[in-house]
């Protein structure tokens, strides 16, 4: 695991290993965000985690760029923590799940947009909703989500213990949205997924996976994009 200095170093980085890449396709799983319960409704909660979530999105948009003009085809992933802060507040959960449906419902279906500044991001950048890959999350109106919920990517069949590591393996081997022999996965994910993530995920459940993998702090809300290089465990790298 390498540790990164910078947004310099780290778009080397990345740009070096999508550049060497013999895949067609590279998907950015990026703009990872949790939901928070309030008697409103399910809230995207994308600035809880401090700068992690919009900014690791800025970075997987930058990359986008050149990525296209190597020819290769571009998607991006959305996967929403919609478990973390169920514990929170008072609600049974019928309740939780009704707020849920309602979201989903919201980001589901042709014409559905993301969040107004996770839109802005891709269009900035010359994207937008069209290069998303879509979670079919088996519920009425919600067959073409815009986001993956974690809470079905977890009930998978699949044999493993750790929840986490199950999330993202479910969606590393599930053949609809992605296939190992023609995909290059970029990961920007919180710190506190890394040891599930890299020492069961990848080094115990995935074989075949081409991919390159970034970890960043989500544990202070005041924290700037310039200090997840330096806070906490600061930014690591790991290529696979």
């Amino acid at each position: 695991m390498q540790k990164i200095k910078n947004e310099k170093e780290l778009l080397g980085i990345l740009k070096r290993d999508i550049k060497e890449s013999n895949k067609k396709r590279i998907v950015f799983l990026a703009g990872h965000f949790p939901l928070i319960y309030e008697e409103s409704g399910a809230i995207e909660a994308i600035k809880k985690w401090g700068a992690f979530s919009i900014y690791s999105l800025e970075v997987a948009a930058k990359l986008a760029i050149d990525t296209k003009n190597l020819g290769k085809e571009i998607k991006f992933v959305f996967f929403v923590d919609d478990h973390i802060y169920e514990g929170y507040v008072k609600m049974n959960s019928w309740q939780l799940s009704k707020r849920r449906n309602s979201l989903y419902k919201l980001r589901s279906g042709k014409n559905a947009k993301l969040p107004k500044k996770y839109k802005e991001i891709l269009e900035k950048n010359g994207f937008s909703e069209k290069e998303v890959i879509r979670q079919n999350q088996n519920k009425v109106g919600r067959e073409d989500c815009l986001f993956f919920s974690e809470k079905i990517l977890r009930k998978s069949l699949r044999k493993i213990e750790n929840a986490c590591a199950r999330e993202y393996t479910e969606f590393i081997e599930d053949k609809t949205y992605f296939r190992k022999e023609k995909d290059y996965i970029v990961t920007i994910a919180p710190n506190m997924c890394k040891e599930n993530i890299c020492d069961v995920a990848l080094d115990k459940e995935i074989r075949g996976l081409s991919s390159s993998n970034i970890f960043m702090e989500t544990i202070n809300p005041s924290i700037t994009k310039k200090e997840l290089f330096t806070f906490g465990r600061g930014v690591t790298y790991r290529k696979d």
